[in-house]
């Protein structure tokens, strides 16, 4: 009798073994899996657990929330430096004054200056020169006077002295001076390449301004302004006709401007999945400054999106799927682009169509199927 106890617990042990190895034999039948395709056994309990809908569509005007960053436009924003090494003599302008495009700034004594207001004086004399000469030798040719070696050598002459003129007068444009008014001897004028205010001056009278020195003045037009975001792949997909972007600045959160979109990024970073978005803000009193960070919400023109319940969309590695139907009882694991509309429901930008039928519930029944 010691050992008939025993030997009942074996035999129960393996009744119950043997019982689970056919439920999980059972289980392994219920989904057959191959590739991205999964069947189920009609003959399963896992059907009654699942419930399919054909996906719809619904009009929504989507809003983007987000955050920029406040910025001059380019073409309204310059750093004025001098092109010359050289000492400053005078400072014509301070800080939030008012300019207009070739409004004087400062004046620089530069012995480099000089040097290139010097050439081109010069060459514009030799090429007055040059000139006359020639045309006194095709006179002469002309009436048999001279020979045609004089006349070829008052020609290269001339055009040697053209290069010379074309190449002093481009090396001064370069620099931006002014050809009508440079002197020699006399100090250079830096003028203000744009219309707008003057946001810094740290010009001191009597400093040496190397050639590779930080731009003393900043001159800009912050009438408008450049909001900087950067915006998510998913959501760029909704911004095809932006009707309107509000903002409101972090530090003044009852401020209240309205922009539109300029330009979005024709590359994504590979980082931050995100495209670079650019809205342009009227700024008549100046509020918005650079650097200034903004809350804004962007309103997208309105859509009808196909729309599926949250318990629908799966959650793989690398993205998201359902699992559209596309016979009995068989389902393929479909990728799908989504954006939260509400609690419940999902946008789907990308992956279904309105035709489609999907898993709506119990499809993470299936997420373990291999």
């Amino acid at each position: 009798m010691k050992h008939l106890l025993p030997l009942c617990c074996l035999a129960l042990i393996l009744s119950c073994s043997g019982r689970n190895n056919d439920a999980a034999e059972n289980a392994a039948n219920d989904v057959i899996v191959s590739g991205d395709t999964l069947a189920v056994n009609p003959q399963s309990s896992m059907v009654s657990r699942i419930a399919t809908a054909p996906v719809t569509k619904e009009f929504y005007e989507p809003t983007i929330t987000t955050t920029g960053v406040v910025t001059a436009i380019p073409s309204a924003y310059a750093e004025v430096a001098s092109p010359f090494a050289g000492r400053v003599q005078r400072c014509l302008v301070r800080i939030g004054q008012r300019v207009a495009a070739g409004t004087p700034l400062f004046e620089i004594h530069s012995s480099e200056y000089s040097e290139v207001v010097k050439n081109y004086r010069q060459s514009v004399s030799e090429l007055d020169v040059a000139k006359k000469t020639y045309d006194r030798a095709k006179n002469l040719f002309d009436n048999k006077v001279a020979s045609a070696k004089d006349l070829e050598e008052a020609q290269a002459t001339y055009n040697h002295a053209l290069e010379e003129y074309r190449h002093a007068e481009a090396v001064a444009k370069e620099f931006q001076i002014d050809l009508k008014r440079a002197e020699v001897g006399q100090p250079m004028v830096v003028r203000s390449p744009i219309a707008g205010k003057v946001l810094k001056n740290d010009l001191v009278i009597g400093q040496f301004i190397k050639e590779d020195a930080e731009a003393p003045i900043v001159v800009a037009d912050l009438s408008k302004v450049w909001v900087k975001a950067n915006i998510s792949e998913k959501e760029a997909l909704m911004m095809d006709g932006v009707s309107d972007v509000e903002l409101s600045l972090v530090a003044n959160p009852d401020s209240l401007f309205h922009g539109k979109v300029v330009y979005m990024g024709e590359m994504l970073d590979p980082e931050t999945r995100t495209r670079q978005t650019i809205i342009e803000c009227p700024n008549p009193k100046g509020t918005m400054l650079p650097n200034m960070y903004s809350h804004m919400q962007i309103r997208c023109t309105g859509h009808e999106y196909v729309v599926v319940p949250k318990s629908a969309v799966l959650q793989a590695d690398t993205n998201r799927y359902v699992l559209r139907k596309v016979a009995d009882n068989t389902y393929l694991r479909t990728p799908v682009t989504v954006s939260s509309l509400d609690n419940d429901r999902m946008i789907v930008t990308n992956g279904l169509s309105e035709k489609d039928e999907i898993i709506i519930e119990g499809a993470f029944y299936l997420i373990d199927s291999k």
